[in-house]
């Protein structure tokens, strides 16, 4: 026969392993609180006396206190790193035009290595191949290019 004890520590288990799969399945940090609270009320079924409401109890206020608190640090550190958009990296690249752009038809330009459609910025009336470009923006797939006027090129 299976002791209350034993039951509690199967629980524990079974809550820890499935706060740690969606903890794993996700990038939020969200149910690894609720992995340290199983771990520590798990070791609270080492008490003797201790009955499962304390250990559940013990469970829901450790992974609150975790939450609350630590929760909002590891997002300030995670936050920190600040990860660049597509948009922010390429914006005020330089690059060249390898295929003519005009105001009716697309173009290609070459930007860090890497072939894009090219559109007219504003006021652009056409782009030549071999035109050095600066990327203004980009719009859906297309770059936002101007010409790359020599005083911008020495900046």
């Amino acid at each position: 026969m299976i002791d209350e004890n034993t039951i509690m520590m199967i629980v524990w288990l079974s809550i820890f392993v499935v706060a740690l799969v969606a903890e794993l399945a996700t990038t939020a940090l969200v149910s690894v609180w609720f992995c340290i609270g199983a771990l520590v009320a798990l070791s609270v079924t080492y008490i003797p006396g201790m009955p499962w409401w304390g250990e559940m109890i013990v469970f829901l206020g450790v992974s609150a206190l975790f939450l609350a608190f630590l929760r909002p640090i590891t997002n300030k550190l995670l936050l920190r790193r600040n990860p660049k958009t597509n948009v922010a990296v390429i914006s005020e690249k330089k690059g060249i035009v390898t295929k003519d752009i005009t105001e009716f038809e697309y173009g290609e330009v070459k930007v860090s290595g890497t072939y894009w459609t090219g559109m007219l910025a504003e006021g652009e009336k056409e782009l030549k191949k071999d035109t050095p470009i600066v990327v203004m923006g980009i719009e859906g797939n297309k770059l936002i290019v101007k010409e790359l006027l020599k005083k911008e090129a020495n900046k």
